[in-house]
């Protein structure tokens, strides 16, 4: 059986990346040294079917000598610092987490014999403001506008030059924003979805905002899709297309929910400061198709009777 190690693998889509793969590969999921306890709760019913490994991605020592004794055929590395809000007060954190960690990981893997493949989850944050107001293609020059996406791109570059220099096997996903969270609230579907269930407040900062939404379920087939093609080297988005504004996700979802209150636009009291909201960011996932025979399966709609379901039961 072939061995995958997934980083980041108690986080949103790790989590459910793992207990997909566990069963078709050796599993091997990277979990902080300095998490507690309850960071393992997203993965708690596949701990019998996966091997969990323990150590920070910014520990250049500890990486290699972790990724050299599990020997993994395919490396899934999805660990990273998402809130890009935060990122821009703390840009030295997001720097060493998303960046010179996947530099680790990169030359960890370089060192394998029978290594395959080098999946790196990157962002459409890194395409940043555009003059098209159409689904972006990968062939856009990115301009990053903020912390966090230029340390995703400052990421891929590397595993690009890797690939050129070294000769890394690897695939890059720029994924849009992925909702269908069971243990985080902080993100903005499940953010409308609990507020508004609990009867309010909610705010709404960027209501003129456009973005894709996939469902939690598509994004998981896109890695897997990435693992299993023969595809390598190259850049792949994995979006929807679907450009819904953010006024008009907060009223689909108070459909959902039954919310009767108001719909402040603003930012809550206590949000940190983004002195940057990309106003429209959206994938055009037409080579994801050609590649790698991807394309989502769950509408907007769905997604959101799924998230609202999950959260009215909880």
């Amino acid at each position: 059986m072939e061995r995958i190690l997934v980083t980041g693998a108690t986080g949103f889509i790790g989590s459910e990346l793992v207990k997909r793969l566990a069963g078709e590969y050796e599993v091997h999921a990277l979990v902080r040294t300095t998490s507690n306890r309850h960071a393992l709760d997203p993965i708690t019913d596949a701990l019998d079917r996966i091997e969990v490994r323990y150590g920070n991605l910014t520990d250049h020592s500890a990486m290699r000598k972790l990724v050299k004794d599990v020997s993994p055929h395919y490396l899934v590395h999805v660990g990273a610092a998402t809130a890009v809000r935060h990122s821009f007060d703390n840009p030295m954190e997001f720097q060493e987490t998303n960046h010179s960690a996947t530099v680790n990981l990169v030359h960890a893997a370089l060192d394998l014999p029978d290594f395959k493949k080098f999946v790196f989850a990157s962002t459409m944050e890194v395409y940043g403001w555009q003059d098209a107001r159409k689904p972006f293609s990968e062939s856009l020059i990115p301009h990053p506008e903020s912390p966090y996406a230029v340390a995703k791109l400052a990421a891929e570059e590397y595993v690009k030059m890797a690939g050129k220099a070294y000769g890394l096997p690897y695939l890059v996903s720029r994924a849009c924003n992925t909702y269908g969270r069971k243990h985080a609230t902080g993100f903005i579907v499940e953010y409308l979805v609990t507020s508004m269930l609990r009867g309010g407040p909610v705010y709404l900062g960027s209501p003129e905002a456009v973005r894709d939404l996939m469902y939690v379920d598509d994004h998981v087939n896109a890695y897997v899709a990435a693992i299993t093609s023969k595809a390598k080297n190259e850049v792949v988005n994995f979006g929807t297309g679907n450009m819904v504004s953010m006024g008009d996700l907060a009223e689909r979802i108070r459909e959902l929910t039954g919310f009767t209150g108001k719909v402040i636009h603003g930012f809550p009291p206590d949000y940190p400061p983004r002195p940057v909201v990309s106003p429209f960011l959206s994938l055009d996932a037409s080579k994801a198709q050609s590649l790698l025979g991807w394309a989502p399966q769950v509408p907007l709609d769905e997604g959101l009777e799924r998230t609202v379901a999950f959260w009215k039961n909880r």
